[in-house]
């Protein structure tokens, strides 16, 4: 089964975990953050320790790691009641990250809008992230060298997997605006691309 999907994109610090937990406050969303997957994870465990590695130095975890914890993730939301395919539309933080993701939740997912969140002035980005160093002890948020690698991973493995997509279901939303403005624009993007669904 396929799910309806929103797909959020972003670099750190862009809010797609803040603006996808709003958005979940919409009837029939449900956010799903590769983020929150992996730090929930056990760091005794192997993926745990693997993971733990990758994001404090800001790289990416391996591809087939990704997609089997995510596959694992959404049955369990599923057999717990808490996704409904038929009923829900996915909103997808953090996945796919690479084109090697993108094609293979090819099959799982019916992609219905891309919101890519991001500033032109990536020190705007810094600043929150360091925010949410200090708020949410993220040690991967704390060390600005760790920061710009992962901005830089995540510009050079975002345009092709942006191209793996239709142009017409990107929107993209400047997150340097006050707050009212994003949901503004987020909301249109909505309408404009989801109509009465």
């Amino acid at each position: 089964m396929h799910y309806r999907t929103i797909l959020l994109f972003g670099p750190p610090g862009s809010g797609k975990g803040t603006w996808g937990d709003i958005l979940a406050g919409i009837p029939g969303f449900r956010h799903v953050s590769s983020g929150d997957m992996f730090r929930s994870l056990s760091p005794s465990s192997e993926l745990g320790k693997l993971a733990l590695s990758c994001i404090r130095k800001g790289e990416l975890v391996p591809n087939e790691y990704v997609i089997r914890l995510w596959h694992k993730h959404m049955q369990n939301l599923i057999s717990a009641g808490k996704f409904d395919a038929e009923k829900h539309i996915l909103l997808l933080d953090g996945l796919p990250r690479t084109l090697a993701q993108a094609q293979a939740v090819d099959e799982d997912l019916d992609v219905l809008l891309i919101l890519s969140l991001d500033s032109s002035d990536r020190g705007i980005l810094v600043d929150r992230l360091y925010g949410r160093a200090l708020l949410d002890h993220r040690v991967d948020d704390a060390n600005e060298e760790v920061i710009r690698n992962r901005f830089k991973v995540y510009d050079q493995q975002t345009e092709d997997t942006l191209a793996h997509y239709q142009k017409d279901k990107l929107r993209s939303i400047d997150v340097s605006q006050v707050p009212h403005k994003i949901i503004f624009d987020i909301s249109q993007a909505l309408v404009d691309c989801l109509g009465d669904r």
